[in-house]
């Protein structure tokens, strides 16, 4: 079958089913598909693939190609965000051709770009993030580390997976965020900056964190014993059993198959640094602040997306209000 351009292929509840009956791991699926595991991850949660693999999982299952795989969304549309940024672009360059007098005016003052509709933020509340933390109790060790860590800094996964042990200061119990690690098919695992230059931060974090990296720092050392010669001496915190980077969309396609197994919301990897930042605006801690803590460039950023919980703080400061003026004796 020819690819439609721009088009990628999702599984159908067959071939789905078709794979849990197989006994094959995701792993031996890949394998066998020539392909990353986290490929196969995509695959089996019914998220759009390329043609190829759609084919190979059909072949490797038994499955006919038109049973098993239904056409999904384009591959590369954009969001309505994305558009808006590109529009904005594209005007400013415009605006300064105009300016240079290489063009009479600029034609995107006639275009309208689409509207952006905000989506709330999901997050887990106090009790749903306790009841996660003892859940997390009999899962492999550096999943457990990596998503309590999530939770006690609120850092986006590609700067917990671009840590390195030189921006841990044990002694002040703060780490400093630098640089993120990301997957591109066509480049591997690689590193580059941060999202802005606002990410770049230093901040402080309970001392659980620190307990907490003590204890998987002890767990990497007899890994690196055990590896001898063959271990990669990256200095990631988070690293594969050869000491090389952590693919990012492992502790992603992990976190989906853990969360399922609960009661618990269906969030995402992301939705625990949104439950950090929506837990300390809550609290009460000032917005900058928390703004600072989380990377936003500007304070409104943080003010657009956690609305929820500055409503939450504005509601606690008017009952605190409320009992301070009703316990001032009357006249």
């Amino acid at each position: 079958m020819e690819n439609q351009s721009g088009v990628s292929f999702k599984a159908t509840h067959r071939l789905i089913s078709a794979f849990e009956k197989s006994g094959l791991t995701r792993q031996a699926l890949a394998d066998e598909a020539e392909c990353h595991v986290n490929t196969i991850y995509r695959l089996v949660r019914g998220q759009g693939v390329d043609i190829r693999i759609a084919q190979e999982a059909c072949d490797i299952l038994g499955i006919p190609f038109s049973e098993g795989i239904e056409s999904s969304r384009p591959m590369h549309q954009l969001a309505g965000k994305t558009i808006n940024h590109h529009h904005r672009l594209i005007s400013s360059i415009l605006n300064q051709a105009v300016f240079w007098q290489v063009i009479p005016e600029n034609p995107t003052r006639r275009v309208k770009p689409p509207k952006v509709e905000r989506k709330e933020a999901k997050y887990l509340d106090e009790e749903q993030t306790v009841t996660l933390l003892h859940l997390l109790d009999n899962e492999p060790h550096q999943n457990q580390v990596m998503i309590r860590f999530f939770l006690l800094s609120g850092v986006r996964r590609g700067e917990l997976c671009g840590l390195e042990w030189k921006d841990i200061d044990f002694k002040n119990s703060m780490i400093t965020v630098c640089r993120t690690s990301q997957y591109l098919p066509e480049k591997g695992v690689f590193t580059k900056g941060t999202k802005t230059d606002s990410s770049v931060r230093t901040i402080k974090l309970p001392d659980q964190a620190f307990e907490l990296l003590k204890e998987h720092r002890k767990w990497q050392r007899k890994k690196r014993i055990a590896m001898g010669d063959r271990w990669v001496d990256s200095d990631r915190l988070f690293a594969q059993d050869d000491g090389t980077p952590v693919h990012p969309d492992s502790i992603t396609g992990w976190f989906h198959d853990f969360i399922s197994r609960t009661d618990l919301p269906q969030i995402s990897i992301h939705s625990l640094r949104h439950t950090n930042i929506t837990l300390l605006l809550a609290a009460g801690i000032p917005l900058r602040t928390v703004s600072y803590r989380a990377g936003h460039a500007q304070t409104s950023t943080t003010s657009n997306i956690y609305s929820h919980a500055i409503r939450t703080a504005d509601e606690k400061a008017a009952e605190v209000l409320k009992g301070i003026i009703s316990s001032c004796p009357k006249n």
